[in-house]
C-alpha cells in the first residue's frame, strides 16, 4: 500500500498514486481506441470527444453510485456532506455506476453527432477494460477493494503465496479491528471529538514528515515576527497592513492543521513504553504501527487488474476480427459480470445489502441480461454492418 506516490517540491502538493494510475490507464486507453478508430477510419476526433465524455460522467456515475450505496455509513452524519461528496482523492468510486453512466453519454453522443454507436462502442470496450486495469492497480497502492483473509485454518498463516497483509490503519486493517479480528496498542486507538466509538489513529499523520508536521507552525510564527518588527518601525505602513492580514491568515491555518492533529497529540500523552517518565514521541507511535499489520487477504484488486487486462487482449483481438458490427461490446457486456460476480464472493469491502447480493453483483445481473438481449437483436434484426456508418460512407 502506498497513498501518497510523491510531493511536488516547493509546492507541497501529493500527488496521490490513485490518480496518478487513473491518469496513465486514461491517458494510454484514449491513444489505444484512437489507433483503433483509425484502422477502421473512424473519426479520431469523435473517439477523443467520447472519451472526455467516458471520462466526466464515469467519474461522475462513479462517485454518484458509491455514494448513494454508503450514504448512511459514510455521509449522512457528516457536517459538510458536499465537500465529503465530491472529495474523490482517496477513492470513492465503484466501476459499475461509472461504466453505465459512461456508456449512456457515449451513445446519447452518438444520436446528436448521428455517427455510427456500434462502430464507436467497439472501438472503445477494450479501451475500457484496459483503463480498469490501470484503475484496479491504484485501488491496491491505495488500500480499497480488499479482498477477505485467507489463511491456513487454526493459524495467522497466509494461505496462497501471493496473499498480502496491509498496514495499519488502511482499509483492510480497520475492517479486521472493527469485527476484532485484529488488535491494536491503546496508544493507537482514541475517542475524540465527541464521538463514542473509538478511532484508529489515521496512518497519514504518523507518516507526515516533521516538516511537514511543523510547517503551519513555523511558518505562523515567521510572519508574527515580520510584523512585529514591521510594527516597530513603522506601524501605518501598508507592508504593516499587509503582514496584519498575513499573520490572521496563517493563524487560521496553524488552528487548522492543530486540530486535525489533535488526535495524534492524544496518543503522544500516554506515557512512552520506553521511558514512561516522559510522553510518547511519534518515532514510537510508527515503531507500533509498524507491527499492527492485516491478516492475509486476497489481493482482490490484483485479481482485477489481471483481469481486466486479459478481457481488453481478448476485445481487441475481436475487434480485428469481427464481422458484425457491435459485437464487441455485446461480449463485454456479457463476459465481464462474469468473474466481477466472483470476485465479489472474495471481495470484503462490499456489503451484501441487495437482496443477498452486493451492489455490483446486482449490477453485473443487470449488465448480463442486457448483454444477452442485445447481442440476440444484434444477430437477429440489425444488419453486419451499421447503416449509419454505410449513409456517412456514401455521403463522403
Amino acid at each position: 500500500m502506498h497513498p501518497e506516490l510523491f510531493t511536488l517540491p516547493i509546492l507541497g502538493i501529493s500527488i496521490s498514486t490513485y490518480g496518478f494510475f487513473l491518469m496513465v490507464g486514461f491517458l494510454s486507453a484514449v491513444w489505444l481506441a484512437m489507433r483503433r478508430g483509425q484502422r477502421v477510419k473512424a473519426d479520431p476526433d469523435v473517439v477523443l470527444d467520447m472519451a472526455f465524455l467516458a471520462l466526466v460522467f464515469g467519474v461522475g456515475g462513479a462517485r454518484v453510485f458509491y455514494v448513494v450505496h454508503y450514504w448512511q455509513s459514510q455521509f449522512a452524519n457528516l457536517p459538510n456532506k458536499f465537500w465529503a461528496i465530491i472529495n474523490i482523492t482517496q477513492g470513492g468510486l465503484e466501476f459499475l455506476g461509472g461504466f453505465v453512466a459512461a456508456m449512456l453519454a457515449i451513445v446519447i453522443y452518438a444520436i446528436l453527432k448521428k455517427v455510427s454507436i456500434r462502430l464507436y462502442l467497439d472501438a472503445l470496450a477494450p479501451s475500457a477494460m484496459w483503463g480498469l486495469a490501470f484503475g484496479r492497480v491504484g485501488c491496491f497502492f491505495n488500500g480499497c477493494c480488499f479482498g477477505t483473509v485467507c489463511v491456513v485454518p487454526a493459524t495467522v498463516q497466509p494461505a496462497y503465496p501471493w496473499a498480502v497483509q496491509f498496514p495499519f490503519a488502511s482499509p483492510a486493517h480497520w475492517r479486521q479491528w472493527e469485527d476484532r479480528q485484529v488488535t491494536v496498542p491503546a496508544e493507537l486507538v482514541n475517542a475524540f471529538g465527541g464521538r463514542s466509538e473509538p478511532l484508529l489513529l489515521p496512518a497519514s499523520q504518523l507518516s507526515m514528515s516533521v516538516e511537514k508536521r511543523e510547517r503551519p507552525t513555523r511558518r505562523y510564527e515567521d510572519v508574527s515576527k515580520e510584523y512585529e518588527r514591521a510594527m516597530a518601525e513603522a506601524p501605518e505602513a501598508d507592508e504593516t497592513a499587509r503582514l496584519k492580514k498575513a499573520v490572521a491568515a496563517a493563524l487560521k491555518k496553524k488552528k487548522a492543521h492543530d486540530e486535525k492533529l489533535a488526535i495524534l497529540k492524544l496518543a503522544q500523552a500516554y506515557p512512552s513504553r520506553n521511558a514512561p517518565a516522559r510522553r510518547t514521541s511519534v518515532s514510537e507511535l510508527e515503531d507500533l504501527a509498524e507491527q499492527c499489520r492485516s491478516l492475509p487477504v486476497h489481493p482482490t484488486q490484483l485479481y482485477s487488474a489481471i483481469n481486466a487486462m486479459l478481457m481488453s487482449g481478448l476485445l481487441s483481438t475481436l475487434f480485428y476480427l469481427r464481422k458484425r458490427h457491435g459485437m464487441v461490446m455485446g461480449v463485454l457486456l456479457v463476459l465481464y459480470p462474469i468473474p466481477r460476480t466472483m470476485l465479489e464472493l472474495i471481495r470484503a469491502d462490499n456489503p451484501h445489502d441487495v437482496g443477498g447480493l452486493t451492489a455490483s453483483q446486482f449490477v453485473s445481473l443487470g449488465l448480463l441480461i442486457a448483454g444477452i438481449v442485445y447481442l440476440l437483436i444484434l444477430y437477429r434484426w440489425l444488419p453486419e454492418r451499421s447503416p449509419v456508418l454505410e449513409r456517412t460512407s456514401k455521403e463522403k
